[in-house]
């Protein structure tokens, strides 16, 4: 690992918060077929719902399987809203959940699709602590939930279209910082034509180009790994190419998208706001190439914060940059797999002035980071998915001690997870993890390991 000197550019790690099961959760209806919904002949559209009565909808219409769906002005979402013109996974998968840079919801007539998900976990964790100034162990059990209603009015005369989305967060005591009661996640506005290219402004998550697989589910304790009182930031997370990728809390995010050929898609996204007493601009290019059983995913993003007061005593600035990718290999109906890797960098100064009039690093914060791992999901019979996965992440800082050692961490995490499809309706998923952290602070002299078993049952509908 390459760390450089505190008076030039290197790199570091900004754990990543918030979720990518919502956007993932709704990749499919509950009554999708594990045919490809664009194969069959879609049914009649009624001409009320399509803006030119000489313009019918595209083949991505509800499919015959929707046919008993309600055709007035607002209606639960069908499975062609949730394209899959190739295969995005096995059924029922981390991966077919993942809508991967499509156009979703397709939903080309006038109306308005309502959708969303609902899950709760019940949860066990143990962490066994090595600073010996703190407790050796803490034992918890807890509950979560989380609960989503999407809403989405569009327009459409078949090629073109305009639409809004909101989703509205109903939380139930998650661990990690959310509303006591509400919140909306999705907010955005989408204008263009219908697998050619679209521009979307608000609040919504990037391309995902690191794919975690069927454990470490954003929104839980258990992707935080083995923390002790130092918090969950003090723990190396994945690096997912996620300065930019999960849903800003204060900026907007500005994305063009582009599909020239089947299965190419492209993602420009800039940020643009204000986050508190921080301005933030940025952008990240995103590229998935998609054969269906290969698939190839790579991001890149850069993004500075800097203060809202210019003046010296409140100086807040930062400059955070990174790439990562995957590699996705489908082999349907029985097994999924992919390794991943991220590469992230990160400045953040002080409000010392130096001699050349430029801010000091604070080296405590600034720092390099790599991550990699992957996953593999498999079914066993019908209904069933078995998915394990192994991530690894490293951080070092810019201190040095006498010996000229940095301060570094680690954090290893395995997971293996089991579920069950009742019904095509309702999803039952156990998953077990076991996190290893290694904190060496040689700066203070501490050196010490941390690790934390835990097991999680869900329970998750999607409508």
């Amino acid at each position: 690992m390459r760390v450089r000197k505190a008076n030039g550019h290197h790199s570091t790690f900004f754990s990543p918060t918030l979720a990518a099961i919502v956007v993932l959760g709704a990749a499919s209806s509950a009554r999708a077929q594990d045919a490809d919904p664009f194969a069959n002949e879609p049914p009649a559209v009624p001409q009320s719902n399509v803006a030119k009565p000489s313009q019918q909808a595209p083949a991505n219409a509800p499919a015959g399987s929707d046919a008993n769906f309600p055709t007035g002005l607002v209606e639960r979402l069908p499975s062609s809203a949730y394209p899959e013109p190739v295969i995005r996974g096995l059924y029922g998968s981390s991966l077919w959940l993942d809508m991967q840079g499509y156009q979703w919801p397709a939903y080309s007539r006038i109306g308005v699709g309502i959708s969303g998900y609902g899950w709760v976990d019940t949860d066990y964790k143990r962490t066994r602590i090595g600073d010996p100034g703190q407790s050796d162990h803490l034992t918890k059990i807890f509950g979560q939930g989380r609960f989503a209603l999407r809403v989405t009015p569009t327009y459409s005369n078949g090629n073109w279209f305009a639409q809004a989305q909101a989703e509205l967060i109903a939380n139930l005591d998650q661990l990690d910082v959310q509303p006591q009661v509400a919140d909306t996640d999705d907010l955005w506005v989408r204008t263009g034509f219908w697998n050619k290219w679209d521009v979307t402004v608000g609040r919504f998550e990037g391309f995902s180009v690191y794919h975690l697989g069927m454990g470490l589910d954003l929104n839980t304790d258990e992707r935080n790994g083995a923390y002790d009182s130092r918090g969950p930031g003090s723990v190396p997370q994945p690096y997912l190419a996620s300065y930019l990728y999960y849903r800003p809390q204060g900026p907007l995010n500005i994305a063009l998208h582009l599909y020239p050929v089947r299965g190419l898609r492209f993602e420009m996204l800039a940020q643009w706001g204000n986050n508190n007493t921080v301005n933030v601009l940025g952008g990240r290019p995103a590229l998935i190439y998609d054969l269906g059983w290969l698939k190839f995913r790579i991001g890149a993003e850069y993004q500075w914060l800097f203060a809202v007061d210019p003046a010296p005593t409140s100086h807040n600035e930062s400059r955070n940059r990174g790439v990562a990718g995957s590699i996705q290999l489908v082999l349907a109906p029985w097994i999924e797999l992919g390794p991943n890797i991220g590469r992230a960098v990160t400045d953040v100064f002080t409000n010392a002035v130096q001699q050349d009039g430029s801010f000091a690093l604070d080296t405590s914060k600034s720092g390099d980071i790599w991550s990699y791992g992957g996953f593999l999901n498999a079914r066993p019979f019908e209904n069933a998915l078995i998915g394990g996965g192994v991530n690894f992440a490293s951080f070092a800082n810019l201190h040095l001690n006498t010996a000229g050692q940095h301060d570094q961490a680690t954090n290893t995490q395995y997971f293996l997870a089991l579920q069950y499809l009742v019904e095509k309706q309702l999803f039952v998923k156990v998953v077990g993890a076991y996190a290893k952290t290694h904190f060496d602070f040689s700066f203070s002299n501490q050196v010490y390991d941390n690790d934390m078993f835990s097991v999680r049952v869900r329970l998750m509908y999607l409508y």
